[in-house]
């Protein structure tokens, strides 16, 4: 034993913590320290710093640029309002906050067409149209087709406001043809604040065979044989099936019916020969059929030269000499672009409070030495009535617009 007590030098065993003999404590009594306050300081400023940090991560993520994907249909949040954005083809459902995911329309082979793609913005509480406010803060909006496989992509032009569907924020017009099949229509619209709203709707064009008739192999050449024509096509073609005549360089007097069919009615010259009608030519297309005519004269001396019952467009023709050169009434439309309008009491006459269809650029006629070259009287939608590239001049009245229908004459020319 070589160690001693502390207290009273009696010899104790190495381990010994106490002395027996005068009970003294042997551990030495160590100081301890106050912790210094700057440690806790420290510690309590890290943690306030930290929990700023997460505050400033939170509302970063918060109001960081966001993607807003979906179909035809999404809820956009702004600030403190809620905005329904949505995509349809038809002016209606806009209207009534209904979107459109797909959309399937027949074509008859051959032929072309195009239809509005609109996009609607409704305030999500109070349901109302809310495009004004909305497109306040659209940076940018763009749109795209996107065709499936086997099918051709569809033309577009970029969207923008059309007068023609006042209640839409953008509309873009979607060419196809016959041969298109089916493409996506994907809209991108970007706002002031960075976000990103992206919205599709799928279109598709059924293709409807055709039934052609040529002049070389079948009897037309008189108004005798072109109405017993149209009398077998009435009775043996489906209504559904669309007609194309290709008719000779003759003149058809007398009137001739066009029944329920959608049409193709082209003419031609020969030498100084042209497919003339003399007579009324009635199109009495229903649900939806058509005619479109183009390189005929309508050469009359009183009544009506062409008489729609159903929509038409009427391209490169003449109309000479009528009372009423081309007549829209009872659910007819009737457009012409690059026609002539000459000596009528009136042209162009409109008095319809339904339509099949509707085409309103009345681009490139000539109106000259008319009572009145434009007459309307009824004219159901908003579709602005533009006559670019049009001329009038000898008109006794170019444009009587007893409906108060919305028209364009900026880029027409008044002699």
């Amino acid at each position: 034993m070589s160690k001693k007590c502390i207290k009273c030098g009696h010899a104790l065993p190495d381990d010994a913590s106490f002395c027996p003999h005068c009970t003294a404590v042997q551990t030495e009594k160590q100081e301890i320290k106050t912790p210094r306050r700057w440690k806790r300081a420290t510690l309590t400023v890290l943690g306030i710093l930290i929990f700023i940090g997460i505050i400033g991560v939170a509302v970063s993520m918060y109001h960081r640029p966001k993607v807003y994907e979906g179909g035809a249909q999404i809820d956009y949040v702004d600030k403190d309002k809620t905005y329904k954005v949505l995509l349809t083809f038809s002016e209606g459902d806009g209207v009534t906050g209904h979107a459109q995911g797909e959309r399937t329309d027949t074509l008859a082979e051959g032929q072309d067409s195009a239809l509005p793609c609109q996009l609607y913005v409704l305030n999500q509480d109070t349901g109302k149209l809310a495009w004004e406010e909305f497109s306040k803060e659209v940076e940018s909006c763009r749109v795209d087709t996107k065709p499936a496989d086997g099918s051709r992509k569809m033309e577009y032009i970029e969207p923008m406001y059309n007068e023609s569907f006042p209640d839409a924020a953008y509309t873009s017009d979607i060419y196809f043809t016959s041969e298109s099949g089916t493409n996506d229509i994907v809209w991108t619209v970007k706002m002031k604040n960075g976000d990103t709203i992206s919205l599709s709707t799928r279109l598709t064009i059924e293709k409807l065979p055709a039934v052609t008739y040529h002049a070389e192999d079948t009897p037309m050449e008189t108004t005798e044989e072109l109405q017993e024509l149209l009398d077998s096509i009435d009775k043996e073609v489906s209504s559904d099936t669309p007609v194309y005549l290709y008719l000779p360089a003759v003149t058809y007097d007398g009137d001739i019916t066009f029944g329920d069919h959608t049409w193709g009615i082209h003419g031609c010259t020969n030498g100084d020969a042209e497919t003339t009608f003399t007579g009324i030519v009635s199109l009495k297309g229903l649900n939806g059929n058509y005619a479109d005519i183009s390189g005929i004269r309508f050469e009359g001396s009183s009544g009506t030269g062409l008489d729609a019952y159903c929509f038409a467009s009427a391209s490169e023709c003449s109309f000479e000499g009528w009372d009423i050169a081309v007549y829209s009434h009872s659910g007819g439309w009737v457009n012409t672009t690059d026609s002539t309008f000459t000596d009528n009491k009136i042209g162009l006459k409109f008095d319809t409070t339904m339509s099949y269809g509707s085409s309103p650029n009345y681009l490139n006629n000539t109106f000259t030495g008319n009572g009145t070259a434009v007459c309307i009287d009824n004219l159901p939608g908003n579709e602005v009535i533009d006559f670019a590239g049009s001329t009038f001049y000898g008109n006794d009245t170019d444009i009587e617009n007893k409906a108060g229908h919305t028209i364009d004459t900026a880029k027409a020319t008044f002699e």
